[in-house]
């Protein structure tokens, strides 16, 4: 199943190209981390169709798009 990803700030180059991966059907969150190469712990906040998901473990389905978001620093 084809899945659309937006990586934000660091996570960015970590990106697959066209902002789109293959995925196996019942792939979870935890799954495209993981596809991705990206540390679980380096990400903030998952949006799931526009919207916050912290169940990483939410089985995706064929064109979700999903947005990681990194911790937002400052000072």
């Amino acid at each position: 199943m084809q899945i659309r990803v937006n990586l934000m700030g660091g996570l960015k180059a970590q990106a697959p190209e066209n902002n789109s991966i293959d995925l196996p059907d019942g792939s979870t969150i935890d799954d495209l981390l993981a596809a991705l190469e990206v540390d679980p712990a380096v990400v903030q906040t998952v949006m799931l169709n526009n919207k916050p998901q912290k169940d990483r473990t939410r089985v995706i389905t064929a064109d979700d798009e999903l947005t990681l978001l990194p911790p937002v620093g400052g000072g």
